[in-house]
């Protein structure tokens, strides 16, 4: 598998301590929460940690640390930073 092939995925299948670049956002009842939060294209967001049973993930993003439902999570598509 090539490292320059651009692999995107929902942010909630990222692994903690890992990082991405938020590439869209599904347009759906969460995203004027998400935008509103600064969860926007080409931002650098990290995964810092799951909550237990993976219903809630906390997040770094332009150094504030956000928790979201894995509803939300979903709705944002990444591109990891390998």
């Amino acid at each position: 598998m090539s490292s320059d092939v651009d692999v995107q995925k929902p942010l909630l299948l990222l692994r903690p301590g890992r990082s991405g670049i938020v590439k869209v956002l599904i347009e759906n009842q969460y995203a004027g929460k998400l935008l509103a939060l600064g969860v926007l294209p080409d931002a650098v967001v990290k995964m810092v940690r799951k909550a237990p049973f993976g219903n809630v993930f906390y997040i770094k993003l332009d150094n504030h640390q956000l928790a979201i439902r894995a509803a939300e999570a979903e709705s944002i598509i990444i591109e990891e930073i390998i």
